[in-house]
């Protein structure tokens, strides 16, 4: 159906029930989202129970989530989905590396999760490694069009088990199991993302057998960017939103 016929309808129930008891406004606002729902399912040929694992860049912003400045070469990895891009975004691991963000670090990386137009996105694993890795390492994170989310959460997958965090420009540890632990100082984020439960030695040692529950993180992940979100309806923009 096409917007011109459904859109002023909206737009004047919208001003029409401004004026109603607060009980009524709300059942009312939840009718006309709704229908507004629905009309754009009928639009765009979808259905309103499929679920949907984007998230905005800002979303991400406002969370604290951002991408690197720079353009990056693409890189095509393997996976359960067929070869997929990534950004170069492994950076220098010796003092002088001329193959920081290059394709030769991620030319026998994997990934978990979904390929989307040739290209990684939503909350995947990838576990970067090459003829130019230092060492094999997970990262945790979701990716948009294959540009990399930082912070992310990343893993030596060699020597003692670990989990930590690597920004832009910068990485450190979270815990080194068995030695010593900071996650509560230096991860606060990822604790409130996922739980202090995923600062845990079996599931660190998951990443490294295989057998990390990347559902259940995703979940979490996605959880956490719509808690994050305002709550407040607003009449015209959900009007404004149907158009």
């Amino acid at each position: 159906m096409s917007s011109v016929y459904w859109q002023p309808a909206f737009s004047k129930l919208a001003r029409e029930v401004n004026a109603l008891p607060q009980t009524l406004l709300s059942i009312t606002t939840l009718l006309l989202i709704s229908l507004c729902s629905q009309a754009q399912d009928k639009q765009l040929g979808s259905t309103p129970d499929e679920p949907s694992e984007k998230v905005s860049t800002d979303v991400l912003a406002s969370n604290g989530f951002t991408f690197a400045a720079q353009k990056r070469p693409m890189c095509e990895i393997s996976g359960p989905e067929g070869p997929c891009g990534v950004e170069a975004f492994v950076g220098e691991e010796l003092q002088v590396d001329e193959a920081r963000y290059s394709c030769s670090k991620l030319d026998r990386a994997t990934y978990t999760g979904h390929c989307v137009k040739g290209k990684l996105d939503g909350f995947s694993l990838v576990t970067a490694d090459g003829s130019k890795k230092n060492t094999r390492q997970a990262f945790l994170s979701y990716f948009d069009e294959g540009r990399l989310a930082y912070p992310a959460l990343t893993s030596f997958l060699v020597g003692t088990v670990n989990l930590g965090v690597e920004e832009k420009g910068k990485s450190y540890g979270c815990v080194y199991f068995g030695k010593w632990d900071r996650s509560s100082e230096r991860c606060p984020l990822f604790i409130q993302i996922y739980g202090k439960d995923l600062f845990t030695e079996p599931n660190a040692q998951k990443l490294r057998d295989g057998t990390f529950d990347l559902s259940y993180y995703r979940v979490k992940f996605l959880e956490f960017m719509q808690q994050k979100r305002s709550r407040k309806l607003d009449l015209r923009l959900i009007v404004e939103n149907c158009r």
